[in-house]
């Protein structure tokens, strides 16, 4: 199925062998959307073929043009700041930025404007784009990389689907203390909170289940630098997990890494890769080292 952006309305072109079926089977099973949106779609008289008010009911033909109302107008929902993104992709549903060190995701208050929402409303505004500021998932402010942001609420729910469902696939690279023995394994202890710290997590019996993959891209004297896949979620998950392992990352102070290299964690979100929720296109995004990072490995031996 072709999917075009028309203002607000996402299009859809259909084709022979979706002709006979009716309007809720093609945006349920063909175009894959959630069934709460759908009934919403058209409770709102919010789907069309060619001009007219379509049915669920109603059966579409070669050719036909089926059209829903996917792109509001929406506040932002923060103020606009003049941070300038850096985007690593981008189309009318989705944008991936290469998230800056430093940069907080989501302001605490009303009065903070210099988080990536701040910078994404500035972004959108640039664009003459109305759309609700959000996000998929968070990196830790000082963890630098590849970071999602679905551009309406469609994509925001089929792109959280594909999250829950692990169809999307976030491998971040972490410069370690230490020689890491084993080339790779799999992590697979529990996180939860440490009673004695406000933000620390720890491994914890009672905690949440977490699983870290990890491969050792390359070793130095006292330091390995190496690729971390998430099968789980969970806050600070790669921090705690190298740090469990006796190789907490370079620059993490609040999980006892050694911080005479770099002033932050050794953590960047490196690659993003996922089918598109909408077109059904492979993405594959890799966010490039920031300065720090880089002039790090550099410095190693």
């Amino acid at each position: 199925m072709h999917f075009a952006k028309n203002g607000p309305w996402l299009e859809m072109r259909v084709t022979k062998r979706q002709a006979g079926m009716s309007v809720l089977d093609l945006l349920r099973a063909e175009a894959g959307l959630p069934e709460k949106i759908v009934q919403e779609l058209f409770k709102t008289h919010s789907v069309m073929i060619g001009k007219e008010e379509a049915q669920p009911i109603a059966t579409v033909g070669a050719g036909d043009r089926v059209r829903c109302v996917l792109f509001p107008e929406e506040p932002y929902g923060v103020e606009i700041s003049t941070d300038l993104l850096d985007v690593l992709y981008e189309d009318d549903h989705l944008l991936i930025v290469n998230k800056a060190v430093g940069m907080k995701v989501h302001p605490n208050s009303a009065a903070e404007a210099d988080t990536l929402l701040n910078a994404l409303a500035f972004h959108y505004q640039l664009q003459g784009v109305q759309t609700r500021c959000r996000v998929l998932h968070r990196l830790d402010q000082e963890t630098s990389g590849a970071l999602l942001i679905p551009k309406h609420e469609i994509a925001h729910i089929l792109l959280d689907k594909l999250l829950t469902e692990r169809q999307i696939s976030r491998v971040y690279y972490a410069l370690v203390a230490g020689r890491v023995r084993t080339d790779k394994g799999l992590i697979d202890q529990p996180i939860g909170r440490d009673r004695n710290h406000p933000t620390r997590r720890r491994v914890s019996k009672t905690g949440k289940p977490a699983q870290t993959e990890y491969q050792v891209i390359r070793r130095f004297s006292d330091a390995t630098l190496i690729q971390a896949k998430l099968r789980t979620g969970r806050t600070h998950q790669i921090r705690v997990h190298l740090a469990w392992l006796g190789h907490p990352l370079l620059g993490d102070e609040l999980y006892s890494g050694p911080t005479d290299r770099i002033a932050r964690q050794a953590l960047h979100a490196r690659y993003l890769s996922l089918s598109h929720p909408i077109t059904g296109e492979l993405l594959e995004v890799e966010a490039p080292y920031p300065d720090d990072f880089a002039n790090l490995i550099q410095s190693l031996n």
